[in-house]
């Protein structure tokens, strides 16, 4: 046979699996063969199995295990049964095939270059009672241009989608299904396929993808852990390449669609170019993603995870980062094009006890349309670590050293963390200003902290008793307000040690 074709089942709706059964049965060509593998269903899953299969009149054969091992187990187990078919695809139980799916696969693969190891196309997407949802022309351009990149961008993201055909020959070389990587055994596989030879796009709908299935993994599994999955896999290959930029530079946001295109270009603009960028969407609800994916770069690591606040979206960023510094920018805000260059040749030269330095930053008013120039915000040097909390500022850019990062574990979750991490670095790192303006801050109506300004206060006056407890209890802050905000803190001894 010219193509296998595997189909790993678990508990699946029993309609589900005779559609894509049926669906196969129904393919144009006819030089293929199928390797069902029942990967511990429930019993009623085998049945439906047994019973579908009796439409089919191309060659079969049904693997039934008992112990569910996964995806990425049984799709190696059902290729091992295909060594003799030149081209390889596998299924889905509860997608649909158009009769030209495997014909259309087959022939580019064949007539393409003989480097090439891939195929793939677009493919549309059903909902759970199998109604297309959005099959418009508007979706086709977005998917031509999302699925229409180098390969080299894999590293980025995945864009390869569910409807392929590979040679039998690089997937031996790549080595198979990995399942270390469940639930992202596809993306990671690519990753290793593409380093063998090139791939091909079809900008044809070859077949039906269906969301909101109730067995779909894309279901059980929350998009935030298949995301981060991905990413792991991603920095995986990244760390066994030897990518190990100098910076990482992080950008959370929460919807700032309208400004994160500023913020990313002025990242991909600097001077210094050995740096990788990890966006952390905190659960944007604007789609900044339509954005973000005209940027095809594979120093680009994007996150999307659940909403749950800075601090906890750059801890999550911070276990991807593989360089050593990291630096922290808004998704609202952009860099001058020299500041990596200049802050990097300046923290290189600083003893490994300054943990932090940091620039000036000028201050942008937005407007409806434009950004309106403010005055440029200096740093400061500090004698010690309750200057730091006395003068009560916070610094921008940020560039920290990540082994410091990862000493004090990360940044705190607080509403005031950009005050609070200062804080615990004070506790054990030097500071480093670099005297040169490096950063501009927007500031508009819907900046977080200026909407919950007040609301922070009370915080902020239990976060300093707290960290003067922490630093020995030997003095008490007096907090100077003013239009009901703190402008200072005073210190005094505490007599009651």
């Amino acid at each position: 046979m010219e193509i296998g074709v595997v189909l790993p089942v678990y508990n699946q709706k029993p309609h589900y699996i005779d559609e894509c059964i049926q669906s196969l049965e129904s393919q144009n060509f006819r030089d293929f063969q199928i390797i069902i593998v029942i990967d511990g269903a429930n019993q009623e899953t085998v049945q439906a199995v047994y019973e579908a299969t009796k439409m089919l009149t191309i060659p079969y054969e049904i693997i039934l295990r008992n112990e569910n091992k996964g995806i990425a187990y049984s799709l190696n187990q059902g290729f091992s049964q295909l060594n003799d078919c030149r081209f390889l695809t596998w299924v889905s139980s509860d997608n649909r095939h158009y009769p030209n799916f495997l014909q259309t696969l087959y022939e580019q693969l064949v007539n393409a270059s003989k480097e090439t190891v891939l195929v793939y196309s677009l493919f549309n997407l059903i909902d759970q009672n199998g109604i297309n949802r959005d099959n418009d022309e508007i979706r086709r351009n977005k998917m031509v241009n999302f699925m229409s990149q180098n390969k080299e961008d894999i590293l980025q993201q995945n864009f390869i989608g569910a409807s392929f055909l590979f040679k039998q020959s690089a997937f031996v070389k790549a080595g198979g299904y990995d399942s270390m990587f469940e639930k992202v055994e596809d993306y990671e596989f690519w990753i290793r396929l593409l380093r063998i030879g090139e791939i091909k796009f079809i900008p044809h709908f070859l077949m039906e993808y269906r969301l909101n299935g109730e067995h779909s993994y894309t279901t059980i599994t929350p998009r935030e852990d298949i995301k981060i999955k991905s990413t792991a896999a991603s920095n995986y290959h990244r760390l066994k390449q030897g990518d190990t930029p100098k910076v990482t530079v992080m950008i959370s946001f929460y919807n700032e669609r309208k400004f994160i295109r500023q913020a990313i270009g002025s990242v991909l603009n600097q001077t210094f170019k050995d740096f990788q960028l990890i966006l952390i969407d905190d659960g944007s609800t604007d789609n900044p993603w339509e954005e973000i994916f005209k940027y095809n770069d594979s120093r680009i690591i994007p996150l999307k995870i659940e909403n749950g606040g800075k601090a906890r979206a750059l801890n999550i960023g911070l276990a991807f980062a593989l360089g050593e510094y990291i630096l922290e920018l808004d998704g609202d805000d952009w860099l001058e094009h020299d500041t990596l260059q200049t802050m990097v040749e300046e923290m290189s030269k600083q003893p490994d006890d300054v943990g932090l330095c940091y620039g000036n930053r000028k201050k942008w008013i937005q407007r409806r349309y434009s950004a309106v120039p403010g005055p440029i915000y200096k740093g400061m040097n500090y004698k010690n670590k309750y200057e730091v909390l006395t003068e009560m500022k916070t610094h921008c850019p940020r560039l920290y050293r990540k082994s410091a990062l990862n000493h004090i574990g990360g940044w705190p979750i607080s509403k005031a963390e950009d005050f609070k991490i200062m804080l615990k670095l004070a506790d054990h790192y030097k500071f480093y200003w670099i005297d040169k303006m490096l950063y501009n801050q927007r500031r508009h109506k819907n900046n977080i902290t200026l909407l919950q300004q007040k609301e922070n206060e009370q915080q902020i006056k239990e976060m300093i008793e707290e960290v003067l407890k922490e630093w020995g209890d030997i003095y008490k802050p007096e907090f100077i307000e003013k239009n009901g905000l703190i402008e200072k803190v005073n210190l005094s001894k505490n007599n009651n040690r």
